[in-house]
Protein backbone atom coordinates (compact mmCIF):
# COMPACT_ATOMS: atom_id res chain seq x y z
CA UNK A 1 0.00 0.00 0.00
CA UNK A 2 2.92 2.19 0.44
CA UNK A 3 4.03 1.14 -2.14
CA UNK A 4 1.40 2.37 -4.04
CA UNK A 5 1.12 5.70 -2.57
CA UNK A 6 4.86 6.46 -3.19
CA UNK A 7 4.53 5.52 -6.79
CA UNK A 8 0.89 7.68 -7.01
CA UNK A 9 2.73 11.09 -5.09
CA UNK A 10 6.10 10.70 -7.85
CA UNK A 11 3.20 10.48 -10.75
CA UNK A 12 1.41 13.47 -9.18
CA UNK A 13 4.34 15.72 -8.96
CA UNK A 14 5.39 14.99 -12.11
CA UNK A 15 2.07 15.42 -14.08
CA UNK A 16 1.79 18.75 -11.24
CA UNK A 17 4.99 20.24 -12.18
CA UNK A 18 4.11 19.72 -16.35
CA UNK A 19 0.82 21.42 -15.76
CA UNK A 20 1.72 24.06 -13.28
CA UNK A 21 3.37 23.33 -9.77
CA UNK A 22 5.08 25.85 -7.39
CA UNK A 23 6.25 26.24 -3.67
CA UNK A 24 8.79 28.39 -1.54
CA UNK A 25 11.61 30.19 -2.85
CA UNK A 26 13.04 31.88 0.39
CA UNK A 27 10.73 33.74 3.73
CA UNK A 28 9.13 35.93 1.61
CA UNK A 29 9.52 34.23 -1.99
CA UNK A 30 7.78 31.87 -3.75
CA UNK A 31 8.11 30.07 -7.19
CA UNK A 32 5.98 28.89 -10.25
CA UNK A 33 6.67 26.22 -12.88
CA UNK A 34 3.77 26.69 -15.75
CA UNK A 35 4.23 25.81 -19.43
CA UNK A 36 8.21 25.82 -19.52
CA UNK A 37 8.32 29.00 -17.45
CA UNK A 38 9.70 29.15 -14.22
CA UNK A 39 8.65 32.22 -12.04
CA UNK A 40 9.99 33.62 -8.87
CA UNK A 41 7.86 36.74 -7.07
CA UNK A 42 7.91 38.16 -3.84
CA UNK A 43 10.31 40.27 -1.74
CA UNK A 44 14.08 40.00 -0.28
CA UNK A 45 16.61 37.41 -1.10
CA UNK A 46 15.96 33.70 -2.67
CA UNK A 47 17.06 30.43 -0.69
CA UNK A 48 20.07 28.52 -1.55
CA UNK A 49 19.02 25.49 -3.35
CA UNK A 50 20.93 22.09 -3.71
CA UNK A 51 21.95 20.01 -6.36
CA UNK A 52 18.33 19.04 -6.29
CA UNK A 53 15.44 21.43 -6.68
CA UNK A 54 11.71 21.52 -6.16
CA UNK A 55 10.83 21.80 -9.70
CA UNK A 56 11.72 19.62 -12.81
CA UNK A 57 14.82 21.23 -14.46
CA UNK A 58 14.61 19.42 -17.36
CA UNK A 59 11.00 21.46 -18.15
CA UNK A 60 12.78 24.83 -17.96
CA UNK A 61 12.80 27.03 -21.05
CA UNK A 62 12.32 30.31 -19.39
CA UNK A 63 12.98 32.25 -16.36
CA UNK A 64 11.37 35.07 -14.94
CA UNK A 65 12.51 36.68 -11.80
CA UNK A 66 10.03 39.33 -10.62
CA UNK A 67 10.39 43.25 -8.93
CA UNK A 68 11.54 42.77 -5.06
CA UNK A 69 13.69 39.75 -5.32
CA UNK A 70 16.66 41.15 -4.55
CA UNK A 71 19.15 37.92 -4.68
CA UNK A 72 19.17 34.53 -6.73
CA UNK A 73 20.14 31.37 -4.28
CA UNK A 74 23.30 29.15 -4.88
CA UNK A 75 22.21 26.18 -7.38
CA UNK A 76 19.10 28.05 -8.20
CA UNK A 77 18.90 26.97 -12.01
CA UNK A 78 22.18 25.00 -12.68
CA UNK A 79 21.82 22.00 -14.80
CA UNK A 80 18.96 23.92 -16.50
CA UNK A 81 20.15 22.77 -20.02
CA UNK A 82 16.84 23.32 -21.83
CA UNK A 83 17.05 26.97 -20.64
CA UNK A 84 17.03 29.92 -23.44
CA UNK A 85 15.68 32.87 -21.53
CA UNK A 86 16.61 34.90 -18.34
CA UNK A 87 14.83 38.00 -17.40
CA UNK A 88 15.82 39.78 -14.09
CA UNK A 89 14.54 42.84 -12.11
CA UNK A 90 15.92 45.59 -11.17
CA UNK A 91 15.70 44.45 -7.58
CA UNK A 92 18.51 42.45 -7.67
CA UNK A 93 22.24 42.62 -5.91
CA UNK A 94 23.76 39.58 -5.96
CA UNK A 95 23.84 36.09 -8.10
CA UNK A 96 24.65 32.81 -6.01
CA UNK A 97 26.64 30.42 -6.84
CA UNK A 98 26.32 27.71 -9.27
CA UNK A 99 23.20 30.02 -10.36
CA UNK A 100 23.45 29.11 -13.74
CA UNK A 101 26.05 26.71 -14.29
CA UNK A 102 25.78 24.89 -16.82
CA UNK A 103 23.00 26.30 -18.58
CA UNK A 104 24.33 25.37 -21.65
CA UNK A 105 21.81 26.76 -24.13
CA UNK A 106 21.65 29.92 -22.55
CA UNK A 107 23.18 32.52 -25.20
CA UNK A 108 22.49 35.98 -23.13
CA UNK A 109 21.68 38.20 -19.91
CA UNK A 110 21.34 41.01 -19.36
CA UNK A 111 22.16 41.90 -15.47
CA UNK A 112 20.59 45.03 -14.30
CA UNK A 113 22.54 47.84 -12.74
CA UNK A 114 22.30 47.00 -9.12
CA UNK A 115 24.31 43.43 -9.00
CA UNK A 116 26.79 43.77 -6.65
CA UNK A 117 28.13 40.70 -6.46
CA UNK A 118 28.74 37.40 -9.08
CA UNK A 119 29.51 34.28 -7.01
CA UNK A 120 31.64 31.71 -7.18
CA UNK A 121 31.00 29.65 -11.02
CA UNK A 122 27.74 31.32 -11.25
CA UNK A 123 27.93 31.35 -15.28
CA UNK A 124 30.22 28.60 -15.78
CA UNK A 125 30.14 26.51 -18.86
CA UNK A 126 27.24 28.90 -20.29
CA UNK A 127 28.52 27.87 -23.84
CA UNK A 128 26.37 29.91 -25.48
CA UNK A 129 26.94 33.47 -24.44
CA UNK A 130 28.79 35.38 -26.99
CA UNK A 131 29.27 38.41 -25.04
CA UNK A 132 28.67 39.51 -21.28
CA UNK A 133 28.53 42.88 -19.65
CA UNK A 134 28.69 43.82 -16.03
CA UNK A 135 26.73 46.56 -14.81
CA UNK A 136 28.32 49.70 -13.09
CA UNK A 137 27.13 48.62 -9.63
CA UNK A 138 29.37 45.39 -9.73
CA UNK A 139 32.00 44.96 -7.16
CA UNK A 140 32.90 41.20 -7.11
CA UNK A 141 33.56 38.46 -9.63
CA UNK A 142 33.62 35.35 -8.11
CA UNK A 143 35.91 32.46 -8.79
CA UNK A 144 35.54 30.47 -12.31
CA UNK A 145 32.12 32.95 -12.42
CA UNK A 146 32.76 32.63 -16.58
CA UNK A 147 35.45 29.92 -16.43
CA UNK A 148 34.36 27.49 -19.52
CA UNK A 149 32.61 30.40 -21.56
CA UNK A 150 34.17 29.21 -24.62
CA UNK A 151 32.04 30.92 -26.78
CA UNK A 152 32.43 34.93 -25.23
CA UNK A 153 34.13 37.34 -27.59
CA UNK A 154 33.74 40.27 -26.24
CA UNK A 155 33.21 41.10 -22.69
CA UNK A 156 33.06 44.90 -20.49
CA UNK A 157 34.54 44.62 -17.09
CA UNK A 158 33.44 47.90 -15.44
CA UNK A 159 36.76 49.78 -13.60
CA UNK A 160 34.31 49.83 -10.37
CA UNK A 161 35.47 45.78 -9.94
CA UNK A 162 37.07 45.67 -6.96
CA UNK A 163 37.99 42.35 -7.27
CA UNK A 164 37.96 39.20 -9.34
CA UNK A 165 38.18 35.85 -8.14
CA UNK A 166 40.81 33.42 -9.56
CA UNK A 167 39.97 32.08 -13.12
CA UNK A 168 36.98 33.73 -13.36
CA UNK A 169 37.61 33.42 -17.01
CA UNK A 170 39.06 30.14 -17.50
CA UNK A 171 38.67 28.60 -20.86
CA UNK A 172 37.59 31.98 -22.15
CA UNK A 173 40.04 31.64 -25.17
CA UNK A 174 37.76 33.63 -28.06
CA UNK A 175 37.53 36.81 -25.41
CA UNK A 176 40.12 39.11 -27.53
CA UNK A 177 37.49 41.90 -26.93
CA UNK A 178 37.70 43.95 -23.69
CA UNK A 179 36.14 47.41 -24.08
CA UNK A 180 36.85 48.33 -20.14
CA UNK A 181 38.96 46.70 -17.50
CA UNK A 182 39.76 47.68 -13.79
CA UNK A 183 43.04 48.99 -13.43
CA UNK A 184 44.31 46.11 -11.67
CA UNK A 185 43.70 44.14 -14.38
CA UNK A 186 47.58 44.28 -16.40
CA UNK A 187 49.58 42.12 -18.13
CA UNK A 188 51.31 41.07 -15.06
CA UNK A 189 48.08 39.70 -13.10
CA UNK A 190 45.81 38.41 -16.14
CA UNK A 191 46.88 35.20 -15.68
CA UNK A 192 45.36 35.02 -12.32
CA UNK A 193 41.77 35.53 -13.60
CA UNK A 194 42.43 33.66 -16.88
CA UNK A 195 42.43 36.22 -19.25
CA UNK A 196 44.13 36.74 -22.49
CA UNK A 197 47.39 38.58 -22.04
CA UNK A 198 47.28 40.12 -26.00
CA UNK A 199 43.54 40.95 -25.44
CA UNK A 200 44.33 42.77 -21.93
CA UNK A 201 47.72 44.78 -23.75
CA UNK A 202 45.79 45.27 -26.47
CA UNK A 203 43.11 47.50 -24.25
CA UNK A 204 45.95 49.17 -22.40
CA UNK A 205 47.42 50.14 -25.67
CA UNK A 206 44.65 51.46 -27.05
CA UNK A 207 44.57 53.69 -23.54
CA UNK A 208 47.68 54.70 -23.65
CA UNK A 209 47.05 55.78 -27.37
CA UNK A 210 44.13 57.77 -26.73
CA UNK A 211 45.96 59.49 -24.16
CA UNK A 212 48.86 60.39 -26.09
CA UNK A 213 46.48 61.70 -28.51
CA UNK A 214 44.74 64.26 -26.70
CA UNK A 215 47.16 64.87 -23.96
CA UNK A 216 50.58 65.58 -25.76
CA UNK A 217 48.70 68.55 -28.73
CA UNK A 218 49.39 71.76 -27.33
CA UNK A 219 49.19 75.74 -28.24
CA UNK A 220 46.74 76.62 -31.42
CA UNK A 221 46.60 72.76 -32.37
CA UNK A 222 45.65 71.82 -29.10
CA UNK A 223 42.40 69.51 -29.36
CA UNK A 224 39.52 68.41 -26.56
CA UNK A 225 40.72 66.59 -24.18
CA UNK A 226 38.99 63.38 -23.96
CA UNK A 227 38.33 62.23 -20.24
CA UNK A 228 36.30 59.39 -18.63
CA UNK A 229 34.85 59.59 -15.45
CA UNK A 230 35.62 56.74 -13.69
CA UNK A 231 32.55 55.68 -12.19
CA UNK A 232 32.80 54.00 -8.55
CA UNK A 233 29.63 53.15 -6.94
CA UNK A 234 28.56 55.41 -3.75
CA UNK A 235 25.44 54.59 -1.24
CA UNK A 236 22.66 56.10 -2.82
CA UNK A 237 23.66 53.49 -5.82
CA UNK A 238 23.88 50.60 -3.91
CA UNK A 239 20.81 50.78 -1.60
CA UNK A 240 17.99 52.02 -3.30
CA UNK A 241 14.56 51.59 -1.23
CA UNK A 242 12.09 49.10 -2.84
CA UNK A 243 9.15 50.32 -2.12
CA UNK A 244 6.11 47.98 -4.00
CA UNK A 245 4.09 50.96 -5.43
CA UNK A 246 2.47 51.13 -8.23
CA UNK A 247 1.89 54.37 -9.89
CA UNK A 248 0.78 53.44 -13.49
CA UNK A 249 -0.25 57.45 -14.46
CA UNK A 250 3.15 58.33 -13.49
CA UNK A 251 5.75 58.71 -16.74
CA UNK A 252 9.64 60.29 -16.29
CA UNK A 253 11.37 61.11 -18.79
CA UNK A 254 15.40 60.82 -18.00
CA UNK A 255 18.07 62.10 -20.72
CA UNK A 256 21.42 61.33 -19.96
CA UNK A 257 24.22 63.00 -21.97
CA UNK A 258 27.73 62.08 -20.85
CA UNK A 259 29.81 61.17 -24.06
CA UNK A 260 29.58 64.23 -26.71
CA UNK A 261 31.92 63.39 -29.76
CA UNK A 262 32.82 67.73 -29.90
CA UNK A 263 32.53 69.30 -26.63
CA UNK A 264 34.01 68.49 -23.19
CA UNK A 265 32.07 65.38 -21.95
CA UNK A 266 29.95 65.34 -18.98
CA UNK A 267 31.64 63.22 -15.91
CA UNK A 268 29.14 61.18 -14.10
CA UNK A 269 25.59 61.76 -16.51
CA UNK A 270 25.17 58.51 -17.52
CA UNK A 271 25.72 57.20 -13.75
CA UNK A 272 23.43 60.40 -12.69
CA UNK A 273 20.61 58.90 -15.48
CA UNK A 274 20.56 55.62 -14.24
CA UNK A 275 20.31 56.18 -10.96
CA UNK A 276 17.79 58.54 -11.51
CA UNK A 277 15.78 56.21 -13.62
CA UNK A 278 16.44 53.07 -10.91
CA UNK A 279 14.73 55.60 -8.06
CA UNK A 280 11.76 56.44 -10.27
CA UNK A 281 10.80 52.37 -11.02
CA UNK A 282 12.09 51.22 -7.61
CA UNK A 283 11.31 53.78 -4.94
CA UNK A 284 8.50 55.84 -6.53
CA UNK A 285 6.72 52.90 -8.19
CA UNK A 286 6.87 53.89 -11.88
CA UNK A 287 6.31 50.89 -14.26
CA UNK A 288 9.66 50.37 -16.07
CA UNK A 289 7.17 50.56 -19.24
CA UNK A 290 6.54 54.56 -18.03
CA UNK A 291 10.35 55.05 -18.16
CA UNK A 292 11.68 56.90 -21.24
CA UNK A 293 14.98 56.75 -20.85
CA UNK A 294 17.64 58.43 -23.39
CA UNK A 295 21.09 58.07 -23.09
CA UNK A 296 24.21 60.31 -25.38
CA UNK A 297 20.70 61.39 -26.63
CA UNK A 298 21.15 63.23 -30.47
CA UNK A 299 18.62 66.09 -31.12
CA UNK A 300 16.44 63.23 -32.78
CA UNK A 301 16.43 61.77 -29.77
CA UNK A 302 15.63 64.65 -27.51
CA UNK A 303 12.55 65.51 -29.69
CA UNK A 304 11.29 61.81 -29.94
CA UNK A 305 11.21 61.88 -26.08
CA UNK A 306 8.54 64.69 -26.38
CA UNK A 307 6.94 63.32 -29.02
CA UNK A 308 6.40 60.33 -27.65
CA UNK A 309 5.39 61.97 -24.21
CA UNK A 310 2.53 63.68 -26.13
CA UNK A 311 1.06 60.79 -27.71
CA UNK A 312 1.11 58.98 -24.13
CA UNK A 313 -0.89 62.43 -23.13
CA UNK A 314 -3.45 62.16 -25.46
CA UNK A 315 -4.34 58.57 -24.12
CA UNK A 316 -4.40 59.45 -20.62
CA UNK A 317 -5.15 62.97 -20.09
CA UNK A 318 -5.33 64.95 -17.05
CA UNK A 319 -4.19 62.02 -14.98
CA UNK A 320 -1.12 61.76 -16.09
CA UNK A 321 1.87 62.71 -13.74
CA UNK A 322 5.41 63.91 -14.99
CA UNK A 323 8.79 63.86 -13.96
CA UNK A 324 11.44 65.01 -16.21
CA UNK A 325 15.18 64.69 -15.75
CA UNK A 326 18.63 66.01 -17.58
CA UNK A 327 21.92 66.04 -17.18
CA UNK A 328 24.22 67.48 -19.57
CA UNK A 329 25.67 70.32 -21.12
CA UNK A 330 23.13 73.94 -21.09
CA UNK A 331 23.99 76.83 -22.70
CA UNK A 332 22.73 80.02 -23.53
CA UNK A 333 23.02 81.86 -27.27
CA UNK A 334 25.44 84.14 -27.72
CA UNK A 335 22.75 86.66 -28.92
CA UNK A 336 19.87 85.90 -27.04
CA UNK A 337 20.83 84.41 -23.90
CA UNK A 338 18.25 82.07 -24.65
CA UNK A 339 19.45 78.58 -22.78
CA UNK A 340 19.24 75.64 -24.52
CA UNK A 341 19.90 71.74 -23.78
CA UNK A 342 23.08 70.76 -25.84
CA UNK A 343 22.59 67.23 -27.62
CA UNK A 344 25.99 64.85 -28.21
CA UNK A 345 26.02 65.33 -31.74
CA UNK A 346 26.26 69.19 -31.48
CA UNK A 347 29.29 71.08 -31.51
CA UNK A 348 27.96 74.30 -30.57
CA UNK A 349 24.90 75.75 -29.21
CA UNK A 350 23.03 76.06 -32.25
CA UNK A 351 19.21 76.81 -33.06
CA UNK A 352 19.31 74.35 -35.25
CA UNK A 353 20.69 71.46 -33.64
CA UNK A 354 20.04 72.30 -29.71
CA UNK A 355 16.70 72.22 -27.90
CA UNK A 356 15.78 75.42 -26.53
CA UNK A 357 14.43 75.37 -22.83
CA UNK A 358 11.52 77.79 -23.15
CA UNK A 359 9.88 74.98 -25.96
CA UNK A 360 10.46 72.28 -23.72
CA UNK A 361 8.69 73.89 -21.05
CA UNK A 362 5.90 75.28 -23.60
CA UNK A 363 5.64 71.81 -24.63
CA UNK A 364 4.90 70.39 -20.72
CA UNK A 365 2.64 73.32 -20.36
CA UNK A 366 0.52 72.40 -23.40
CA UNK A 367 -0.11 68.80 -22.03
CA UNK A 368 -2.84 67.94 -19.74
CA UNK A 369 -1.33 66.95 -16.45
CA UNK A 370 -2.30 67.01 -13.09
CA UNK A 371 1.62 67.88 -12.05
CA UNK A 372 4.95 67.80 -14.04
CA UNK A 373 8.28 68.19 -11.75
CA UNK A 374 11.61 68.96 -13.93
CA UNK A 375 15.30 68.46 -12.20
CA UNK A 376 18.00 69.84 -14.45
CA UNK A 377 21.83 68.89 -13.77
CA UNK A 378 22.99 71.53 -16.10
CA UNK A 379 23.89 74.82 -16.24
CA UNK A 380 23.15 77.44 -18.88
CA UNK A 381 25.94 80.12 -18.25
CA UNK A 382 28.37 78.17 -21.02
CA UNK A 383 30.71 76.53 -18.08
CA UNK A 384 31.06 72.59 -18.13
CA UNK A 385 30.77 70.15 -15.30
CA UNK A 386 34.45 70.47 -14.78
CA UNK A 387 34.48 73.96 -14.18
CA UNK A 388 36.00 74.70 -17.93
CA UNK A 389 33.98 76.77 -20.54
CA UNK A 390 31.96 75.14 -24.16
CA UNK A 391 34.13 76.39 -26.86
CA UNK A 392 31.07 78.21 -28.14
CA UNK A 393 30.87 80.01 -24.83
CA UNK A 394 33.45 82.39 -25.43
CA UNK A 395 35.61 81.35 -22.18
CA UNK A 396 32.93 83.74 -20.27
CA UNK A 397 30.47 82.96 -18.15
CA UNK A 398 27.04 84.62 -19.39
CA UNK A 399 23.87 84.77 -17.09
CA UNK A 400 20.88 83.07 -19.50
CA UNK A 401 17.65 84.60 -19.83
CA UNK A 402 15.02 83.66 -17.22
CA UNK A 403 12.46 81.48 -18.43
CA UNK A 404 8.18 81.89 -17.40
CA UNK A 405 6.54 78.67 -17.03
CA UNK A 406 2.63 77.56 -17.70
CA UNK A 407 0.68 74.97 -16.81
CA UNK A 408 1.39 72.93 -13.92
CA UNK A 409 4.73 73.01 -13.66
CA UNK A 410 7.68 72.81 -11.03
CA UNK A 411 11.26 73.32 -11.87
CA UNK A 412 14.42 72.59 -9.31
CA UNK A 413 17.83 73.30 -11.53
CA UNK A 414 21.19 72.71 -10.16
CA UNK A 415 22.63 76.29 -10.42
CA UNK A 416 21.96 80.07 -10.51
CA UNK A 417 23.06 82.42 -12.70
CA UNK A 418 26.87 82.05 -13.75
CA UNK A 419 27.56 79.05 -11.95
CA UNK A 420 28.60 75.93 -12.56
CA UNK A 421 26.64 72.35 -11.98
CA UNK A 422 29.75 71.17 -10.64
CA UNK A 423 30.82 67.11 -9.89
CA UNK A 424 30.75 65.10 -6.82
CA UNK A 425 33.87 63.59 -7.84
CA UNK A 426 33.99 61.03 -4.66
CA UNK A 427 30.53 60.19 -5.50
CA UNK A 428 30.55 59.68 -8.57
CA UNK A 429 27.34 61.53 -9.62
CA UNK A 430 26.77 65.14 -10.16
CA UNK A 431 25.92 67.14 -6.86
CA UNK A 432 23.06 68.33 -7.50
CA UNK A 433 21.76 64.72 -8.39
CA UNK A 434 23.46 63.16 -5.41
CA UNK A 435 21.64 64.90 -3.27
CA UNK A 436 18.63 64.64 -5.12
CA UNK A 437 19.03 60.61 -4.98
CA UNK A 438 20.05 60.85 -1.32
CA UNK A 439 17.12 62.06 0.22
CA UNK A 440 14.90 59.99 -2.21
CA UNK A 441 16.89 57.18 -0.55
CA UNK A 442 16.57 58.32 3.03
CA UNK A 443 12.53 58.98 2.95
CA UNK A 444 12.05 55.72 0.33
CA UNK A 445 10.56 58.52 -1.93
CA UNK A 446 7.86 59.56 0.47
CA UNK A 447 8.74 62.98 0.51
CA UNK A 448 6.89 66.46 -0.50
CA UNK A 449 8.59 68.64 -3.60
CA UNK A 450 8.53 71.45 -0.99
CA UNK A 451 11.01 69.11 1.48
CA UNK A 452 12.79 67.95 -1.55
CA UNK A 453 13.72 71.28 -2.43
CA UNK A 454 14.90 72.70 0.70
CA UNK A 455 17.21 69.58 1.49
CA UNK A 456 18.53 69.73 -1.94
CA UNK A 457 18.98 73.87 -1.90
CA UNK A 458 20.96 73.17 1.31
CA UNK A 459 23.17 70.63 0.74
CA UNK A 460 24.16 71.12 -2.32
CA UNK A 461 24.96 74.99 -1.47
CA UNK A 462 27.21 73.87 2.08
CA UNK A 463 28.91 70.94 0.17
CA UNK A 464 29.82 72.83 -2.89
CA UNK A 465 31.57 75.15 -0.66
CA UNK A 466 33.13 72.66 1.32
CA UNK A 467 34.31 70.21 -1.66
CA UNK A 468 34.85 71.82 -4.69
CA UNK A 469 35.46 75.46 -3.36
CA UNK A 470 32.76 76.85 -5.45
CA UNK A 471 29.38 78.32 -4.65
CA UNK A 472 26.61 76.03 -6.11
CA UNK A 473 22.65 77.54 -5.82
CA UNK A 474 19.85 75.89 -6.94
CA UNK A 475 17.07 77.59 -8.20
CA UNK A 476 13.38 76.87 -8.05
CA UNK A 477 10.47 78.06 -10.41
CA UNK A 478 7.25 77.46 -10.40
CA UNK A 479 4.20 77.99 -13.06
CA UNK A 480 0.91 80.41 -11.68
CA UNK A 481 -0.93 77.18 -12.43
CA UNK A 482 1.18 75.40 -9.77
CA UNK A 483 1.66 77.94 -7.12
CA UNK A 484 -0.99 76.94 -4.81
CA UNK A 485 -0.59 72.92 -4.74
CA UNK A 486 3.02 72.19 -5.78
CA UNK A 487 4.67 72.13 -2.07
CA UNK A 488 2.03 69.32 -1.52
CA UNK A 489 2.97 67.64 -3.65
CA UNK A 490 4.47 63.58 -3.03
CA UNK A 491 7.11 61.88 -5.24
CA UNK A 492 5.79 58.75 -4.44
CA UNK A 493 2.46 59.59 -5.21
Amino acid sequence: MKRLLSIYALITLCLGTRGGASGGAGKHCKWELKDGVLTVSGTGPMKNFGKDRPWRVDLVRSIVINDGVTTIGNNFARDCDKLITVELPSSLTAIGENAFSDCTNLSEIRMPFGVETIGKRAFANCKSFIEIEFPVSTRHIGEEALAGCDNITKARINQSVENIGNDAFKGCKLLTELTELPAFVTTSTFVEYGLNRAAIKNYWDKKDAIAAKFGNASGSDKVQTVEVAEVVPSDVDLDIPFTGLKNENTFAVIIANENYGKLANVPFALNDGNAMALYCHRTLGIPEKNILKYTDASYGAMREAFSDLRLINDVIGDEMKVIFYYAGHGAPDDATLEPYLIPVDAARVNAQVCVPLKSIYAELADMKLASCTVFLDACFSGATRDDNMLASARGIARVPKKQTLGGNIAVLSATSDKQTALPYNEKSHGMFTYFLLKRLQDTKGNVTLQDLKEYVSEQVARNSSIVNRKDQNPTFTVSAGASSAWDQWKMNE
